[in-house]
């Protein structure tokens, strides 16, 4: 697939008659673009212009200048997005904190041994009852069918190979671009049901059900974006074929006129400068560093796509300048140790309360699932941001390493769903919140509920899925979030009220997840 030509460039500011040559003779004089990296690390496609770039874009007879023309589309009023990537390091990382001689990284430190002290007493503790350090009822559940699970992965990963060669016939013209939204819907639809129903059929424990349905809600949405992405650009380089096609008309009418039509000379300088103006953007918004629009529909580019831990597809991403296998490693032994944790806090303090919910108290049963699902929750938080995440990040050479933010800070629960999860942040503010309000003319509240609401029926899905019953009760949970906005948005209003903010903020964090699981268990396992 050939990307679209250079744009042509008038030779003269002021020579009318200079311009009549066809605009195929002065490709080569389009804008020059270059990657560059920023002072703060951010890396951008910096743009030097033609000179007829450099002058005020001329608009078309009848329009005032920044208007589209009255035929645009949905799509010919977007405009580039500003990319959110940059070079950044992860907050908890130790070898960021070590480099900025981070005054807190001893509580960083103390928090691992307290955990080795935790784990410790949990084996000998384990050892005087049952004669060995360690439960493997937990252990059995996980290892059942693991084959067949890496095998049900292995074709869920590989399935999303499609979504290229669905672009690469976009691309070719074999299927018509009118047809790309219901086929991007259609696709995406039919992919996501087979994965959930297979999960049904399946009947796997908990785990291996939530992973599966987990990582298939994170390919959708890796599919949704590069799909969605690639969609706009299709229309975007059909708007510059039209232009530069355009160009090339008016060249040759100007070449037909005499010297002395000036009046025509001029309108039609007039209406190849809009062209010209128009097609140099678009050529521009189809770039990005060495990644030219289609050049980019690739296996190869999807396949990178793929391992870089983000939901949201560019062109091109920052990134670093080598791996360093110690650093895989480091992540790898870290997934491994907090998983040991992550197992003994299940096996010997929240599944022997589980079992035990239906001849015990609701308080008695949420008191004691306090502590354990809190860390169970950092836990699952530092294995997924802090291992896997960066794991992945250092395999595929990915520089923006910013999957969270300082969220134990926040003062208001918008605040903390903006931080905890930057990844799938980044996806709702751009292909729901940001399209909702940009393509479908809602409101910010309306797009912000409807955000709130696809993400609380992504979430009772997983609930469904693992517990095999329909209850809403997480659903109920997250939809209270948004007066929960609203209150701790009041709190946080002054300053001296953010620490009432984040005090309200932990407390919901530690009574939220007990309540959920104390809910869920009682319908599981009462008799």
């Amino acid at each position: 697939m050939d990307s679209p030509p250079a744009l042509p460039t008038p030779q003269s500011p002021t020579g009318i008659s200079k311009i009549k040559a066809p605009s195929s003779e002065a490709l080569a004089n389009g804008p020059s673009l270059d990657t560059v990296m920023t002072p703060d690390g951010r890396l951008i496609t910096a743009i030097t212009p033609s000179p007829a770039s450099s002058r005020p874009t001329t608009p078309e007879p009848g329009q005032t200048p920044n208007t589209p023309p009255k035929n645009a589309t949905r799509h010919t009023r977007r405009h580039a997005r500003k990319s959110s990537f940059r070079s950044r390091t992860s907050p908890l990382d130790w070898e960021t904190l070590t480099r900025e001689d981070n005054p807190m990284r001893g509580f960083f430190m103390l928090f691992w041994m307290a955990m080795a002290a935790y784990m410790s007493s949990a084996f000998y503790q384990n050892w005087k009852i049952e004669g060995t350090p360690l439960r493997l009822r937990l252990m059995s559940s996980l290892s059942l069918d693991s084959g067949g699970l890496v095998l049900s992965d292995m074709a869920l990963v590989g399935s999303m190979f499609v979504c290229v060669i669905i672009q690469k016939l976009l691309a070719w013209g074999w299927i018509p671009l009118s047809f790309s939204l219901p086929l991007h819907h259609i696709w995406q639809s039919t992919w996501f049901a087979t994965a959930v129903v297979w999960v049904f059929y399946k009947d796997w424990p908990w785990v291996q059900s939530g992973f599966f349905v987990l990582h298939s809600m994170s390919m959708l949405m890796k599919q949704h974006s590069y799909m969605s992405s690639n969609n706009e650009l299709h229309h975007k380089r059909r708007r510059l074929l039209k232009f530069q096609q355009k160009m090339d008309e008016i060249a040759g009418e100007m070449k037909k006129l005499d010297d002395a039509d000036q009046s025509g000379l001029e309108v039609l300088e007039l209406e190849w400068k809009y062209a010209h103006a128009n097609a140099e953007e678009l050529q521009i918004e189809l770039r990005k560093g060495g990644t030219t629009f289609p050049n980019n529909i690739t296996f190869l580019n999807f396949a990178d796509y793929l391992l870089v831990p983000t939901l949201v597809y560019e062109l091109e991403y920052p990134r670093t300048d080598r791996i360093r296998p110690l650093y895989i490693l480091e992540k790898f032994l870290g997934t491994l140790g907090t998983f040991m944790i992550l197992y003994v806090t299940i096996e010997h303090s929240i599944n022997p309360v589980l079992e035990q919910i239906p001849v015990m108290g609701f308080f008695d049963s949420l008191t004691q699932l306090l502590v354990p699902f809190m860390i169970c929750y950092m836990l699952f938080f530092y294995i997924i941001f802090e291992c896997i995440c960066n794991g992945f990040a250092e395999l595929s050479r990915f520089a923006d390493r910013e999957f969270y933010e300082d969220w134990w800070n926040s003062a208001t629960f918008d605040e903390y769903a903006r931080k905890w999860n930057k990844p799938v942040h980044e996806f709702l503010l751009r292909h729901v919140y940001l399209e909702g309000v940009t393509t479908y003319k809602l409101s910010r509240q309306n797009a912000t509920f409807l955000t709130f609401f696809l993400s609380s029926c992504l979430h009772e899905l997983v609930m469904i899925v693992i517990g095999k019953k329909f209850r809403l009760y997480l659903f109920l949970m997250q939809m209270f979030q948004i007066p929960l906005i609203f209150v701790t948005r009041f709190l946080a209003t002054k300053k001296r009220h953010r620490t009432a903010g984040n005090a309200f903020f932990w407390f919901g964090m530690f009574l939220g997840p007990p309540l959920l699981g104390v809910a869920y268990c009682r319908e599981h396992f009462k008799v």
